[in-house]
């Protein structure tokens, strides 16, 4: 399926943003100097 309308384009990159964030709060509790590193790039 090679649809590119707005929407659908919008809707992926909703999806990819949402399992992102998801895959970084997990590795933030699992791995906790990502979570030293990532906190320090953010105020960086």
């Amino acid at each position: 399926m090679s649809t590119s309308s707005p929407e659908a384009v919008k809707k992926l990159l909703e999806n990819m943003q949402t399992d992102l964030r998801s895959l970084s709060m997990e590795c933030k509790k699992k791995f906790p100097p990502v979570k030293e590193v990532s906190v320090r790039v953010v105020l960086a």
